[in-house]
């Protein structure tokens, strides 16, 4: 029999028996993700999928139901103490799902999908829209209710749950507020490259594609470049390149494509205005890559 525990146990002895452990449930995730457009909120979504997995034959049965939360976090503040305007929101419920609402799906287990409007959610934060910069957050957080009346959450799952790969659970899940353009900045677009190892990307790189046409971004291999000096080279730790955009562009995209340790991995980029519109890493997440133009 395999068993874990979704609370801190830090402070307990590790070879406690099995029955004095706290058990509980964890909601491991299938899928999730979504754009939050400035520019377009109302066709603003974000979705979380994910299956049931709990200490009861995992069918679900001792869990009551599953709350999706949702929180505002207000990251283009002023800075500044003597004129605060942070218009962050502490979390507030926006759905419970009974646990027979889930349904099962090809591994056995529960599953259910959390669909987030984000006019919603501002509704149900009572945030006034015009406090939604680019650059801000909504954080979309899970809580699980066991039948016994326990709540597990962020604050007393354990960090194995949350972290390791196996369990897919971290409770909490981030969407960024970007602003999407009708049309691209053109001009030339910059992006910085960092490897903490200092032996370069083995594999993986930024593609930045420009009407359909793949133009790549990558920091050479130590290991198969051949081009002569040594781990931690300034050529392997850190580069730049540039990526112009014609005049007349209908469409452009960033995106991540990992290869060998990509927890070793950071990147910038830069749109013509000099300015900051999206970072990545360490182990950035794979595919398209959300650009910040809000100030474009």
């Amino acid at each position: 029999m395999v068993s874990f525990s979704s609370c801190e146990d830090e402070d307990k002895d590790p070879l406690a028996p099995y029955n004095e452990l706290v058990k509980g449930a964890f909601f491991r995730t299938i899928d999730n993700g979504g754009i939050i457009n400035r520019t377009d909120v109302a066709g603003s979504t974000y979705f979380v999928t994910g299956e049931l997995v709990s200490d009861n034959d995992n069918s679900g049965i001792d869990v009551s139901d599953v709350q999706m939360w949702v929180e505002f976090v207000d990251r283009s503040k002023d800075d500044d103490p003597n004129t605060p305007d942070d218009d962050s929101v502490e979390a507030t419920l926006f759905e419970t799902a009974d646990v027979s609402l889930f349904t099962t799906n090809e591994n056995g287990l529960p599953q259910y999908t959390f669909d987030v409007g984000i006019s919603d959610a501002i509704d149900a934060l009572g945030l006034d829209l015009n406090a939604v910069e680019g650059g801000d957050q909504f954080l979309f957080k899970i809580a699980i209710s066991m039948s016994n009346g326990t709540v597990f959450d962020e604050d007393n799952t354990g960090d194995s749950v949350k972290g390791e790969l196996f369990f897919a659970s971290p409770m909490v899940y981030t969407g960024l507020v970007i602003c999407i353009l009708d049309t691209p900045p053109t001009g030339d677009w910059k992006i910085t490259m960092q490897d903490s190892y200092g032996d370069g990307w083995q594999g993986s790189a930024v593609i930045a594609t420009i009407d359909g046409v793949d133009v790549s971004s990558s920091l050479p291999d130590y290991w198969t470049a051949g081009l002569g000096g040594s781990v931690g080279d300034p050529l392997y730790s850190d580069g730049e390149a540039m990526v112009n955009v014609p005049s007349g562009t209908s469409t452009l995209t960033f995106s991540w494509v990992s290869g060998d340790y990509p927890s070793e991995a950071t990147f910038q980029v830069f749109a013509p205005s000099g300015n900051l519109v999206a970072t990545g890493g360490p182990s950035p997440e794979e595919g398209e890559i959300a650009l910040n133009l809000c100030n474009e």
